[in-house]
């Protein structure tokens, strides 16, 4: 498996290089939201990464594997094209794109000329190319808010996750005390709806805390969590973001939450180490500002709200984070494993300050960029 990473990363390495790259600026119609939109060479032609137009069209791609096809939502219509074929099927009409679709390291990649479909047959309305631009116009901006909030709260069943040396307390159980606390909050307060991965005592796979996000095409993901630690004295929060490890403190955290797959079954194992996993880690870095930023709001709530120890923002490969396409991040709370901060976690004021402090920073995330839209 070590050996296909590194094959992977050789791979990308040479591609990328032989790729010359532009791009178009985005801008949207009634709004201040911007975006871009890189242009690559494959064989001496123009191409389009078609998670790139996901993105800008906020649309939605499914892959069929067996029957090789691509289904591209785009403005509540659908268009569907087959690997490494050169037509595009919309509606009833079929469109040559005079090059053939590619299929390189997982991704996938439409002619430009598509661009100019969009543009001029599929969407004239809603798409204008201009003088190297792309002007998009949404009939409402509305359904582009944040508006649906998964809410992770950490191990559960046969799960317990870090357990207390002193009074035994479980991870599983103060987890879904306080997400529960901050389900209640974000919807008294807010119009968002907000899911939660598991409502009681039970075992979730990291994998399908990740999906259940994405199918319900949540706007934020949380990850909630008590620390522990070897070292009986460590103490604080700390709040994280998918990336690579930078600390030993962060790698060690990372060791301990990823551990849970030992619980799993082998087909969800083999998940997380697959070499095409890793490829929707890198689909994901389009959201590393936004959880980067979101991580840093609640990391001063919780600091600021709690009075514990400020061990900052870190990042670390957590696989409950990978495959989440959205802004996403993972807060420890406390840690369970040291004497005091085991005490403050059982209690039920500690538990509420730490609600509103994760409650508090979505908020806050929530309106910079309702107002950007």
């Amino acid at each position: 498996m070590i050996i296909k990473k590194y094959l992977f990363i050789i791979l990308l390495f040479f591609f990328s290089a032989s790729l010359w790259a532009k791009e178009l600026g985005v801008s949207y119609l009634n709004s201040t939201r911007k975006d871009h939109l890189p242009i690559v060479e494959i064989e001496g032609k123009n191409y389009l990464n078609l998670y790139d137009l996901e993105r800008i069209f906020d649309g939605s791609i499914k892959v069929d594997q067996k029957s090789q096809t691509i289904n591209c939502v785009i403005f509540e219509k659908k268009c569907e094209f087959s690997f490494f074929n050169n037509w595009v099927h919309f509606g009833k009409h079929s469109y040559n794109l005079h090059n053939d679709i590619q299929v390189i390291n997982g991704f996938f990649y439409v002619p430009e000329y598509f661009l100019n479909l969009c543009a001029d047959k599929f969407f004239h309305d809603e798409v204008t190319l201009d003088d190297g631009s792309v002007i998009i116009n949404f009939s409402s901006m509305e359904k582009y808010l944040i508006k649906t909030i998964v809410l992770d709260p950490g191990h559960g069943g046969k799960d317990p996750g870090a357990v207390g040396r002193i009074l035994g307390l479980q991870e599983k159980d103060i987890v879904l005390n306080i997400t529960k606390k901050v389900k209640k909050l974000l919807e008294k307060n807010l119009d968002v709806k907000v899911l939660l991965t598991r409502h009681d005592d039970r075992f979730v796979s990291l994998g399908d805390r990740t999906d259940f996000a994405n199918d319900n095409q949540a706007d934020i993901f949380v990850s909630i969590h008590c620390n522990a630690a070897y070292n009986t004295k460590a103490s604080g929060s700390e709040v994280y973001y998918l990336s690579t490890a930078q600390t030993h403190e962060a790698r060690a955290v990372e060791a301990m939450e990823n551990e849970v797959i030992k619980f799993e079954d082998q087909e969800s194992i083999s998940r997380y180490t697959d070499l095409d996993f890793i490829l929707y880690d890198m689909r994901q870095t389009e959201y590393l500002n936004e959880s980067s930023e979101l991580s840093e709001m609640c990391q001063k709530q919780l600091v600021n709200t709690l009075s514990t120890k400020n061990n900052g923002v870190r990042q670390a490969n957590f696989y409950v984070l990978r495959g989440a396409f959205m802004p996403a991040m993972l807060v420890e709370i406390a840690y369970l494993s040291n004497k005091y901060e085991e005490k403050k976690l059982l209690s039920k004021d500690f538990q509420e300050k730490a609600a509103k402090a994760i409650y508090t920073s979505i908020k806050q995330f929530k309106d910079k960029y309702d107002k950007m839209n």
